[in-house]
């Protein structure tokens, strides 16, 4: 199966043809007259795939299992000090529907017909499968007040140490809602019947998480990168197919686990669009 990142280049890929071939046909079409102005709607719905979650660290989790196996006070009057840190192997998502809408503008009326600007809102419901991660954790507990050698071996260790730990976490499912509002930049070839294109751009990217193992909520920035053609059947009335590539990362998104990673996910849509 494709993975995220081979999605990704195809994409870049696509783009760039996309781009060549609408620089190529501006040339062409250098000296015609501006069309009238250019505002559209459109509807879309589609399905993300293999999405996931990389680099991911729960730190929260990691600190209370650190305290734990040293019997660790943090308010420790002593003044030892324990630090530590907590890596996952990637969090795999389910693939889910994906419904969104747009409205925007191409610069016809400026002689720009080929440039144009969106606002964007779309939902899909990536949920956290239930799934097991091996796990990397480092600890380094220094104390105020040196042991005297022989020092015990960890975790009952009487003097400062180092250790690396190796094990495994299970994860129930959880639901998973993403809303994303996002502003994009559009290039197209402005042809009567045949409209490649493709558009980037940024916004809002609200995580919803209210079951399971993992419970939270957080608006973060993040990537919108899309690419598609549209097929005009009048010249107002047109369909499309686009993929889309969206990237955000987390931060110590539930109180639990602290979960934090990066967000990524392909997704291929289909819609309708009405242009006036």
């Amino acid at each position: 199966m494709m993975n995220v990142r081979t999605y990704s280049s195809l994409m870049a890929q696509l783009a760039t043809v996309v781009f060549l071939v609408t620089l190529e046909l501006m040339s062409l079409m250098h000296g015609a007259s501006p069309a009238r102005a250019e505002w559209y709607v459109a509807g879309y719905g589609g399905s993300t795939f293999d999405s996931s979650l990389t680099n991911v660290t729960m730190p929260n989790y990691g600190r209370t299992l650190a305290f734990n196996r040293y019997n660790f006070d943090p308010a420790n009057v002593q003044g030892d000090t324990l630090t530590q840190t907590y890596n996952t192997s990637d969090i795999s998502l389910k693939n889910g529907p994906l419904f969104g809408g747009k409205a925007g503008y191409f610069f016809a009326d400026e002689g720009f017909s080929w440039l144009g600007v969106e606002l964007e809102a779309f939902t899909a419901t990536p949920n956290i499968k239930s799934q097991t991660l091996s796990t990397t954790q480092g600890i380094t507990l220094i104390r105020a007040t040196p042991g005297t050698p022989p020092c015990l071996p960890p975790p009952t260790a009487n003097c400062s140490m180092q250790e690396t730990l190796h094990s495994q976490v299970s994860l129930d499912e959880s639901s998973l809602r993403l809303i994303t509002v996002a502003f994009n930049v559009v290039t197209r070839y402005p042809g009567k019947v045949f409209q490649p294109y493709i558009g980037v751009g940024g916004g809002a990217f609200y995580f919803k998480s209210s079951n399971g193992s993992i419970q939270g909520r957080q608006v973060v920035p993040g990537l919108n990168a899309m690419a598609g053609v549209k097929i005009l059947a009048t010249e107002e009335w047109g369909f499309f197919l686009e993929g889309k590539y969206n990237r955000a990362s987390i931060s110590n998104f539930d109180p639990t686990y602290g979960l934090s990673g990066e967000y990524s996910a392909f997704s291929a849509v289909g819609g309708i669009a009405y242009h006036f």
